[in-house]
């Protein structure tokens, strides 16, 4: 048996050079002390200014966690005015040379302008520390950037540009320290920083691009034009594809801004039906006796004419079983001679329904001079120069001076007000609902979208509907349509033989005009008697 002597159960431990307080934190367990200077030491053993400051406005962090944690956090007070680091503070965690480098660098940057601090690099604070051994190196590279981080986190902070925070602030990211620091609080600000700065120019220039697109709308429309997608290819933002910036621009346009094309879309379908399906469609009730004849207006089947314009004759509408209608007043008769006068109506493609430009150019405040100064400067939004000037103080008083430099880009705002839109079968058109009527829109967009039997129909239809009144074949000539006569007749040829357009008819003046009409609106008589008044008999009164 072994005697106790010989047995020691106890193991003496190593000695350990911990330090552990709020702020630092060693987390090398074994650290020798013997290859650190005195002044290191020294440093470690009194340091004054861990912490954050009061009123810290800055703060950074730079270091590394394989292969043991190390890290420098450095925070700081800066006067905004003035620049100068009024207070500096850290926190560490690693080995003692951390601790040491991180009050060394707040101790060199404390009291001094930005410029001053951003100048403070490694050799300085190797030699304010008196060096450190080989392997503790990167405590003086991680204090050196967190200096660096700590003025770039107060620039992108106190509203600098990215690109002035980079010019001011260097970061290399092939340099030894920055491949060193696995964490750089400064290298992740950059990178958000950017990210948020693209994200401000795309949208930038996502507004400037709809603004100028809505220009170009308002423009078009001034000369008679939709403005479709297509037209527009120039202006889509660098970032955004075709399709995406034409769902961008539709999704400024106001929740109204669509315009109804019922009437359109069906004006080349309309297939040959019994008569109960043809009423249907038009909302009345098939089970009317007078379904299957299409909606009429009072004055359908009475000839029109000089100078018995809205004669009554009873007697021939009883014999052909139709009421007599009222017999209207002098004011509903000159109404309804006005809308027959086709080729000069108001609502004729081409006429005075052709818009207008109604774009108004910004006019900048008119202010005057020999402002006083201490008044300008309260109302100085309100005073703006024109371009090539610029406004400056001179002996109490504001005046314009004249500059070379160019001048700042104006910020966009895009307006869409009034923009309406219009769907067609693969495209969608624009207009400026305040230059152009609703109605010439649609001709526009029958030209735009290039089917001439749809065109064609519904124009026709159009016209016997609302009015009623027969459709010149002149007024094709007109824009937006501007077809010849030649490509009217053939149209017609081509319609005529097709069952959906059974109800597009023709007739001519006595003078040879030709019109066309349809037969759901207007019957023969009616339609050749306004022909005939609207080519021939309206001059008579002149």
């Amino acid at each position: 048996m072994t005697r106790m002597t010989e047995r020691n159960v106890y193991q003496e431990p190593e000695d350990k050079v911990l330090l552990r307080t709020a702020d630092v934190y060693q987390t090398e367990a074994v650290d020798d002390v013997a290859s650190y200077s005195d002044r290191l030491l020294a440093i470690v053993a009194d340091f004054k200014n861990s912490g954050v400051p009061d009123s810290a406005n800055a703060q950074s962090m730079v270091g590394k966690s394989k292969r043991g944690e190390v890290a420098c956090r450095l925070f700081a007070r800066i006067d905004p005015q003035t620049g100068i680091i009024e207070a500096a503070g850290f926190k560490a965690r690693g080995c003692l040379a951390m601790t040491a480098c991180a009050s060394a660098a707040c101790l060199l940057i404390e009291g001094k302008p930005l410029e001053d601090a951003l100048a403070v690099g490694i050799e300085d604070i190797r030699t304010y520390v008196d060096g450190v051994p080989a392997g503790k190196a990167n405590a003086l590279h991680f204090a050196a950037c967190a200096i660096q981080a700590l003025v770039g986190d107060f620039l992108l902070h106190d509203g600098a540009p990215v690109s002035e925070v980079e010019e001011a602030v260097s970061c290399d990211a092939s340099s030894v320290s920055c491949i060193m620091a696995e964490h750089c609080s400064h290298r992740q600000s950059l990178l958000e920083a950017r990210v948020e700065e693209d994200e401000r120019q795309r949208a930038r220039a996502e507004e400037d691009a709809c603004a100028a697109c809505f220009d170009l709308v308002r423009r078009n429309t001034g000369a008679g034009k939709l403005t479709a997608p297509g037209d527009w290819a120039a202006l889509v933002p660098a970032h955004l594809m075709p399709d995406e910036f034409a769902s961008v621009v539709l999704g400024r346009l106001d929740a109204d801004a669509e315009v109804a094309l019922a009437g359109i879309s069906e004006g080349g379908a309309k297939a040959a039906a019994p008569a109960a399906a043809s009423a249907a469609a038009r909302g009345a009730s098939p089970d009317a006796a007078g379904a299957a004849a299409p909606a009429r207006s009072p004055f359908a089947n009475r000839g029109v004419g000089v100078p018995h314009l809205f004669a009554r004759d009873a007697a021939a509408e009883a014999v052909a079983g139709r009421p007599s209608p009222e017999v209207p007043s002098k004011q509903d008769a000159a109404a309804m001679a006005n809308a027959a006068d086709a080729p000069n109506a108001a609502d004729a493609p081409g006429d005075d329904r052709r818009p207008g430009s109604s774009v108004l150019d910004d006019v900048p405040h008119v202010f005057d001079y020999g402002h006083d100064a201490d008044t300008a400067a309260d109302d100085d939004d309100d005073l703006v120069p024109p371009e090539g000037y610029e406004l400056v103080e001179v002996d109490g008083q504001w005046g314009l001076v004249k500059t070379d430099r160019p001048p700042a880009p104006k910020p966009r705002v895009a307006d869409a007000t009034g923009i309406k839109l219009m769907r067609g079968a693969t495209d969608a058109y624009l207009y400026d609902g305040n230059a152009m009527t609703d109605a010439f829109a649609r001709w526009a967009y029958l030209a735009a979208e290039d089917d001439p039997l749809v065109t064609f129909a519904f124009c026709v239809r159009e016209d016997s509907r609302t009015y009623p009144r027969p459709m010149a074949q002149s007024c094709f000539a007109n824009d937006p349509l501007c077809l010849s006569a030649r490509e009217v007749h053939e149209i017609w040829e081509q319609a005529h033989g097709m069952p959906e357009y059974a109800d597009i008819q023709t007739v001519s003046a006595s003078n040879g005009d030709v019109y066309f009409y349809s037969t759901d609106y207007l019957s023969a008589e009616h339609a050749r008697s306004l022909a005939e008044w609207a080519s021939v008999e309206r001059f008579y009164n002149v």
